[in-house]
Formats: C-alpha cells, sequence, structure tokens
C-alpha cells in the first residue's frame, strides 16, 4: 500500500525505490548461489572427470572389474556425473534470475514513478487515498510519459520479458559452449590415458622378455570401449578409434601405436605412433608423436 503524504512516510518514490532495494538485495542472493554452485561444480566435472579417465583406460577397467573398492568407487562416479546436468541447469537459472532482478531493480531505481504505476496495475500495489502528489507541475496521477501512442507502463512487462529471453539464450550458449569444449578436453585425456597405458605396458615387458607383448601378456583386453573411444590391441599394434566428433574431427578417425623390434643381438623396442591424416584431428592432441617418451 503507498502512503500518499507530500513529505513524510513512504512516498510513491521511496516505496518504489525500497521495493527496488529488496529485489536488488534477492538478486544478490542468487548472484552469490550462483557462484558458489559454480564453484562447485567446476571441482565435482574435475573429480569425475579424472575418477572415470582412471577407470576408462584399461589398468582401470581391470581394477574396476575385480576389486570391489573400485567398483563402487566407479558407480559412485557415475551417479555423481547423472547429476551433473540438473546442477548445471540449476545453475543457468540461478544467473537468470539474478540478472533480471537486478535489472528490474536498476529499473525501480532510475524511473521509481514509472514503477510504482507498474505494480499498481499489476495489483501488487494499491493506493491509500484518493489524494494526488504534485510534482514536477504534473499530477503524479495523471498519465505517465509515453513511447509513441503507448504508455511506458505497458511496455514494462512485455521488454523485461524479452530481456530476460536474451539474456538466458546468451547465457544457455555460454554454458553449452562450455560444456562441449570439456566433452573435447575429456575424449582427448582419455586417449593420452589409454594410449600410454598400452606403451608402458609394452615397456615394461619388452624390457623384461625382450619380445613384444600381445594383449594377453601386457594383462590389456584385446579390445575396450569408452565414451569417446573404441579400443583395440593385436600382437603388435593398438588402435583408438573416436566415436563422437570432436571440433572439427570426425568421428571414426584412427589414432595407432605400431610396436616393433630392431636388432640382431641386442633387441631394442621401437614404437612408432601415427596420428591421423586430418590436420584437425592431429591439431587437437599435437602431443600424440610424444606420449609414453621421457
Amino acid at each position: 500500500m503507498i502512503d500518499n503524504a507530500k513529505n513524510t512516510g513512504l512516498t510513491p518514490e521511496r516505496t518504489a525505490r525500497l521495493i527496488a532495494s529488496l529485489i536488488a538485495l534477492t538478486g544478490m542472493v542468487f548472484l552469490f548461489l550462483e557462484r558458489v554452485l559454480s564453484a562447485v561444480l567446476v571441482m565435482a566435472s574435475d573429480g569425475v572427470k579424472l575418477g572415470l579417465t582412471r577407470y576408462n583406460n584399461f589398468t582401470g577397467q581391470f581394477a574396476a572389474q575385480n576389486f570391489a573398492e573400485d567398483k563402487k568407487l566407479l558407480g559412485l562416479l557415475k551417479e555423481v556425473q547423472s547429476i551433473l546436468p540438473t546442477a548445471e541447469s540449476a545453475l543457468t537459472i540461478f544467473m537468470i534470475v539474478a540478472i533480471v532482478l537486478l535489472v528490474i531493480a536498476a529499473i525501480g531505481f532510475a524511473l521509481p514513478r514509472q514503477t510504482v504505476h507498474v505494480l499498481v496495475a499489476l495489483k501488487l500495489l494499491k493506493w491509500q487515498s484518493g489524494e494526488v502528489v504534485e510534482g514536477a507541475g504534473a499530477s503524479f496521477r495523471e498519465v505517465i510519459e509515453k513511447v509513441g501512442n503507448i504508455p511506458l507502463k505497458k511496455l514494462a512487462i512485455p521488454c523485461a520479458v524479452i530481456l530476460a529471453i536474451v539474456i538466458g539464450t546468451v547465457i544457455v550458449r555460454s554454458c553449452h559452449e562450455g560444456v562441449l569444449q570439456a566433452s573435447v578436453d575429456s575424449a582427448l585425456e582419455d586417449l593420452k590415458q589409454n594410449t600410454s597405458a598400452y606403451i608402458d605396458a609394452q615397456k615394461a615387458y619388452f624390457g623384461k622378455n625382450k619380445v613384444i607383448g600381445g594383449p594377453k601378456a601386457l594383462q590389456l583386453p584385446d579390445s575396450a570401449s569408452t565414451d569417446y573411444f573404441d579400443y583395440k590391441i593385436t600382437a603388435t599394434k593398438f588402435v583408438a578409434t573416436s566415436k563422437v566428433q570432436l571440433e572439427n574431427c570426425p568421428a571414426g578417425t584412427k589414432w595407432s601405436v605400431f610396436s616393433n623390434t630392431k636388432g640382431l643381438f641386442d633387441k631394442e623396442l621401437t614404437l612408432y605412433r601415427k596420428p591421423p591424416q586430418d590436420t584437425a584431428c592431429v591439431k587437437l592432441l599435437l602431443e600424440f608423436k610424444n606420449l609414453g617418451r621421457k
């Protein structure tokens, strides 16, 4: 209820600014919650990514299949992973709500008279009495400033809705791009982990037996699949085939490691790392040719 006293109490302008202050405070609370949730989400996402990458390689899969603690931990990681999209949606909603509330508060501070008229039109406030507050040579009850032939108060709500949609679209797009980049980073980490696991196992086996080991000798599965790659090990070769498109690198692209020996009496292990021919794929993981080198 608006007190129409001329100089004391809650005048319409003061009422509008008080309401704007409360809205701004609420917006800052949502913004604070969004920042806290964002920090927690980053830590949770990194932890899940590292954990799943660990269990997506050959040694991790072996541990998950044979040790109860690793199996339980893998299940927990997958549960957290399933919750992350919901948390990301909540993060976006908190940001949109915070921005919309702060924009509304800014309008309330800048245009207190028009804000009061909007609140009265929405029946959120009502006049306490029939008195009129004079101001700047015009009655406060007179029709407010117009845009064209449309009263400004009638434009307030659609403008706020349009502004909220635009802001929401920008935020959602930004979050979507961030998720895509995180997926690419996870896929490349997956590839590096599994390739390095094969190279390290092959080096260790050759150092002990002076022969190249197949998957059984290396104690690695002859085939495995993760969210991003299908892996296959033969007697002398490791092949990773992408299951999804990674930026401009198409699905079905292959990264390979060939194992061979050289020398007749003093044999040495040679590992030939072959990246894809597509330059877009090569750029994603320039260090592929140096994996496993010390």
